[in-house]
């Protein structure tokens, strides 16, 4: 075989092969590429947007892409409410909206889908989609805005019903549904569009049973204003605090302190058992120490406690309390000395619960006062802006009064003098700020009241945006700006 023979075989074996692996391969276009962050767009409603003389009972919306319905009953608020829920559905790249009920004449109805429609591959929402029709020959164009807050916290709260009413009767909340609705956005902000001239009374409510009226039960909470709102040519701006009523329960309704079960059969004997809230054998300063009882008492003999301080076991006198309407807390309140060590001696029979157990042995607890390098302090100055003065009371016999939050609670508490306030003893952790108008100059928090007289807004409350942290034998200023 010559070597021209041999080459031309070598080439056609090299041409086979490449054509064999040609086919073969699988052609895979490059990964990655820039996700989809733009929401759906809508290319064209029927009937169109903002149309006069309505009278369709199907809408249908057309997008630019797939898209789906997230949570459509919950969101969607047709202002003025309707009777019955408009029935929405989507498919590929429409949605329709059948109108189920019939539309009152000569009136601008609006059609808030919130951010219920939502592309399919990525879920990127239509912010605050709107569709307005009129069943007249004009649209309502009047607006009312404004801003709620948690009067107890001075926070913000999202999806709170805000409410309007023709009905100018103080019943109409609790009897009626709103003639407009409106929700809170993340930022405590409403927004009421395209609305009749007219007289109004506004409302806002939290709850859970979704009737959208208001029945003043624990779980409610409401907020109103004061006056009527008279809409004509001008945009209202009405800002709102949220508030629960005081529970008011009659006498023979109080709770009394539960009694014990009475042992099963064969069971072991109850045994009537105290502890004492100390933090690793150590007692804050400037606090009550807590004795807790796993039963109600019904008598508790402080005279047979003894109170032991310093190494040499001098007796000191205290004064004991009980700290709440369960029977089984009660507070043990002395002024303790930094780094001093106690012994609280608790004899056999000092308490008795309400079914006649007594405690079965004697208990001594020794424990230690805590130094004051454990604590920090911390210095707030006051300062008010001019918008501020626009919120507070008009009256000059309110004060302010400081509050140190922890979790939900408060944890320090002070009135600002000359628009000062210090504070020492301060158990290390991070904070949160807030500053009561102390309306009444009783130092705590007080709620409103609608159902009684006279009605009553909450004390409003400030919440500072930023938390502070106290560290150990540390002092920190800080500047509060209202």
């Amino acid at each position: 075989m010559n070597q021209n023979f041999r080459g031309w075989i070598s080439s056609l074996f090299i041409l086979a092969l490449c054509s064999f692996f040609t086919r073969c391969a699988n052609i895979v276009p490059p990964g990655g590429g820039s996700r989809d962050t733009l929401p759906p767009r809508l290319l064209y409603v029927d009937p169109k947007d903002s149309s006069l003389n309505f009278n369709s009972q199907r809408v249908v919306f057309q997008f630019n892409e797939f898209v789906e319905l997230d949570n459509i009953v919950e969101k969607l608020i047709v202002s003025p409410t309707l009777k019955r829920t408009p029935v929405i559905t989507a498919k590929l790249r429409t949605v329709t909206m059948v109108v189920k009920d019939s539309l009152q004449p000569n009136t601008t109805y609006t059609f808030n889908f919130g951010d219920a429609v939502k592309d399919v591959n990525e879920r990127n929402p239509i912010e605050d989609f709107q569709y307005v029709v009129s069943t007249g020959n004009y649209l309502d164009s009047l607006t009312i805005t404004g801003k709620l807050v948690v009067a107890e916290t001075g926070k913000v709260d999202s999806n709170v019903a805000v409410m309007l009413y023709s009905n100018l009767e103080d019943s109409a909340v609790s009897k009626e549904k709103p003639l407009y609705l409106a929700k809170t956005k993340g930022d405590g902000s409403y927004r009421f569009k395209n609305l009749k001239p007219g007289t109004y009374r506004i409302f806002a409510l939290k709850e859970e049973d979704r009737d959208f009226q208001y029945t003043a039960q624990p779980t409610e909470l409401i907020a109103f204003s004061d006056s009527v709102l008279h809409l004509d040519g001008n945009m209202e701006e009405v800002n709102l605090s949220l508030f629960k009523e005081k529970d008011t329960v009659r006498p023979e309704e109080e709770k009394q302190p539960e009694e014990p079960a009475p042992p099963a059969k064969n069971a072991k004997k109850p045994k009537l058992q105290v502890s004492a809230g100390l933090n690793g054998g150590q007692q804050e300063l400037g606090d009550s120490l807590t004795l807790s009882f796993n039963f109600p008492i019904k008598a508790l003999d402080s005279a047979q406690i003894q109170l032991l301080e310093d190494t040499l076991g001098n007796r000191v006198p205290f004064t004991l309390h009980m700290a709440d309407t369960t029977a089984q807390h009660f507070k043990l309140v002395y002024n303790w000395k930094p780094g001093m060590p106690y012994e609280l001696i608790l004899p056999k029979g000092f308490a008795t619960d309400t079914s006649g157990l007594q405690t079965q042995k004697a208990d001594t607890v020794t424990f230690t006062a805590k130094s004051l390098d454990d604590y920090g302090t911390i210095k707030i100055d006051l300062a008010i802006s001019d918008s501020a003065h626009l919120v507070l009371p008009k009256d000059t016999g309110y004060q302010f009064v400081v509050q140190l939050v922890s979790g939900k609670d408060i944890k320090y508490s002070g009135v600002i003098v000359n628009g000062k306030w210090q504070r020492g003893l301060i158990q290390p952790g991070e904070y949160a700020i807030r500053v009561l108008v102390d309306v009444n100059r009783n130092g705590i928090w007080d709620t409103g009241v609608y159902y009684g007289s006279p009605k009553k807004q909450p004390e409003k409350v400030f919440a500072y945006k930023e938390t502070i942290n106290i560290k150990k034998n540390w002092t920190v200023p800080t500047t509060v700006k209202l």
